[in-house]
């Protein structure tokens, strides 16, 4: 790059190695040099070069992607025109944007594609899972934030991954004070930052190599101008745009992640009930059942708080702290009424462990409410209050119904399947244990479930029977033994474990049946060899693995299913929009990361558009060098309108090289500024009383556009009458027309 000691007014063309440059004609930018900035969105020069002699290497050098240094900025050439001018001299009209954006669209984070070194791989899960792993998940329904607001970045974070190490010899400066948000990282810097810096409330300005960003309260520079109406104020266009106006709209804010689980088959490990002090076992089982993951700082942290608070005793009562919530109870020590406001369905009793636990594990951000060195204080809503939903813990062991005899032995008669053509089609659908080869009353469960059917009578000599069924679905049916119901002594819907005694045999032999089939229908195949009934047992002996097919006792089936919600919904209307405007309703508005509904009513109210665009505009022979970001102040005497506004665009005659030219000035609409300004000048117009029509203001209207060229008609030929009343007006009085 060439010496930039060079003096700023000096326009050069640099060579594309940066080893020479020439200085483009000062007639040809008198003549053509134009600026187009506008806040955050265009920075761009342009001009027409006319082959001379003198300037005949300028006119060569400059190609595409060459550097221009214009008024101490580099700009980068992007369109060429060339043409002949009316005398047939050969031009070329170039169009140059600052040097900082195309380095900014070098800059650039991409996903990584996968290749032969570096594959992409995913992993698959099994249905069935060895029911010792660590991992085992238990069953429940578990709601967590889907979108943690510890997500949210500040803009440095975004930038910082454009810019630190890159290449291109750029950096950034930030200048004011920005929200932090949680947006997307990808694609170029250039792309990122005109998609998302209006989100934080930012504007961008190039300075060579330099992204310079600011709040709007930074960005505003004040030299002392002023825009008078009717004396410096003269060419105005104010264009109002209520195409996109939104003043209602439905918000979705806070998104909710519920997760169920359902665990067939395996057991579940460990307990609900402290044994022998133990209640760090509790605590696993309680992080089980909601799907909290516990580090081994994480079990040290509540140990630490429950060795502070209790003791490790779930029943003690402490201190009142001098308060009319009550004492605190248990093993951490929480009131009664925060307790109800954490606590779970079914785990609702204070002065159990787990009851505790799981109240722990509904406090959002828990980790950080406890240090294990001081007391504590619960805050915060409670992650959700939904009942969890536990299916009954099922023991996948087997064992003999009879364990003081064990296996025995069996007559063929008594054995499952063929049984020597003794009964219908000579199949027989279970195992019969005789009261002679396998002595004893008790009748213990030789596998473990639900009770589901029990003291039902059946027919055809099944009498009294009682059924249990695992989490797999798999029914063993107890009949033939019990002479009354009363011999049966397991309800409806107890919970039974392999080795429990279930009845008291008072008959000649214990029949045992096991299917998938329900009850009774599964009676109807009795006598059928069609697979409904299964070998009780190579089922006994195998732990379920029978030549027909079980359940098995080293693995569980988990089902998983998610579902997402937004906890925070809401209608977003604007009242004073609506009075203006009547409604005009947009797309819902999603907030992932937003818990609060305050903090979304905000948001949304500062990033709607529920007013007008409103683009105020000057054109005229502004001399001077004006600058995005400078203050103005805007006086219209007559509505005592006395305001600023700040400059967003410059289009038009460079005045550093031709001073006078016509140019165009917008300023912004930030605040009720611009409506200031709207409702000042047209009042303006309807406060000068005519008695015939006023040729003096030409005035265009079209929809949603006014123009005003107050003085354009103007001439010197006005009565001394007319002048007064000019004077008069542009003081703020009232006003008459006289006629001519």
């Amino acid at each position: 790059m060439i010496n930039t000691r060079i003096k700023r007014d000096t326009v050069f063309i640099e060579t594309l190695d940066g080893n020479t440059a020439y200085r483009v004609s000062s007639q040809d930018l008198y003549d053509t040099a134009n600026v187009n900035f506008q806040l955050s969105s265009n920075y761009e020069i342009s001009m027409t070069l006319t082959y001379t002699e003198k300037f005949k290497d300028v006119f060569n050098t400059a190609q595409a992607k060459r550097g221009i240094w214009y008024y101490g900025q580099w700009y980068d050439i992007q369109q060429l025109e060339p043409g002949l001018d009316e005398n047939g001299v050969a031009i070329v009209k170039l169009t140059a944007t600052a040097t900082i954006i195309d380095r900014l669209k070098n800059m650039r984070i991409d996903p990584v594609q996968p290749t032969e070194d570096n594959p992409q791989s995913s992993d698959s899960n099994s249905a069935s899972d060895d029911s010792n792993s660590n991992d085992n998940q238990q069953a429940g329904v578990v709601i967590k934030k889907a979108s943690e607001e510890t997500n949210l970045h500040p803009l440095s974070y975004y930038l910082d991954s454009f810019f630190k190490g890159n290449r291109q010899s750029t950096k950034y400066e930030l200048h004011g004070d920005f929200p932090q948000l949680n947006v997307e990282l990808t694609g170029s810097c250039y792309d990122w930052i005109t998609s998302n810096l209006a989100s934080f409330k930012a504007y961008w300005v190039p300075d060579n190599y330099v992204l310079k960003i600011y709040d709007l309260a930074h960005l505003k520079v004040n030299n002392g101008r002023q825009l008078r109406y009717l004396n410096n104020l003269t060419n105005v266009d104010i264009q109002t745009d209520a195409t996109n106006i939104i003043n209602c709209c439905d918000v979705y804010a806070g998104k909710m992640q519920k997760t169920t689980t359902t665990v067939s088959g395996g057991s579940v490990s460990g307990s609900a009930e402290m044994k022998n002090g133990d209640y760090v076992s509790v605590l696993k089982y309680a992080a089980d059942l909601v799907g909290e993951h516990l580090s081994d700082a994480d079990i040290n942290l509540v140990k630490a708080q429950v060795m502070l608070e209790s003791g490790g005793n779930e029943t003690i009562v402490g201190g009142d702290d001098g308060l009319s919530d009550g004492h605190a109870i248990g093993i951490l020590q929480f009131k009664q009424g925060t307790f109800d406001y954490y606590s779970r369905q079914p785990y609702t009793n204070i002065k159990t462990a787990i009851g505790q636990f799981v109240a722990l594990l509904n406090i959002p951000n828990w980790r950080n409410q406890i240090n294990g060195r001081t007391g504590w204080s619960p805050h915060g809503a409670p992650i959700t209050k939904d009942p969890i939903q536990v299916k009954p813990a099922v023991d996948n062991s087997w064992g003999w119904p009879f364990p003081s005899v064990g296996e025995g032995t069996f007559m063929q008669a008594q054995k499952f399947g063929y049984d020597g053509g003794y009964r219908t089609n000579s199949f027989h659908d279970g195992l019969d244990f005789g009261s002679i080869d396998h002595p004893g009353s008790e009748v213990h469960a030789v596998h473990g479930g639900k009770v589901t059917i029990s003291r039902a009578w059946g027919s055809g000599g099944i009498g009294w029977y009682i059924v249990i069924q695992d989490s797999s679905g798999l029914n063993v049916e107890y009949q033939e033994a019990f002479a009354s119901a009363g011999n049966i002594i397991k309800n409806v819907g107890d919970i039974v474990k392999t080795g429990d005694v279930i009845g008291y045999r008072n008959t000649d032999h214990l029949h045992i049946g096991i299917t998938r089939h329900s009850f009774p229908e599964a009676f109807s195949h009795a006598f059928s060899n069609d697979g409904t009934w299964l070998d009780p047992q190579a089922m006994i002996k195998n732990g379920g693995d029978g030549q027909s097919g079980g359940s098995s006792s080293d693995s569980t089936t988990t089902t998983t299913t998610t579902e997402e919600y937004y906890s925070i919904h809401f209608t977003y209307r604007n009242q004073e929009s609506i009075k203006n405007y009547k409604e005009h309703w947009g797309p819902p508005i999603t907030l992932d990361s937003i818990y609060d509904q305050t903090q979304a009513q905000q948001y949304v109210d500062s990033t709607v558009q529920h007013d007008p665009a409103v683009t105020f505009s000057i054109t005229g022979n502004y001399d001077g060098n004006y600058q995005i970001g400078e203050v103005f102040r805007a006086v219209v005497p007559r509505m005592k309108l006395n305001t600023d506004v700040t400059l967003v665009g410059i289009d038009g005659s460079d005045q550093r090289v031709h001073p006078g030219a016509d140019m165009t000035l917008t300023f912004d609409n930030t605040g009720l500024a611009m409506k200031d300004v709207n409702v000042a000048i047209m009042e303006g117009l309807k406060n000068i009383k005519t008695s015939s029509k006023v040729s003096g203001i030409n005035m265009v209207t079209a929809t949603n556009e006014h123009k005003e060229t107050h003085t354009a008609t103007i001439t010197a030929k006005y009565t001394e009458d007319q002048m007064r009343a000019w004077k008069d007006y542009t003081d703020g009085k009232e006003v008459t027309w006289p006629n001519g």
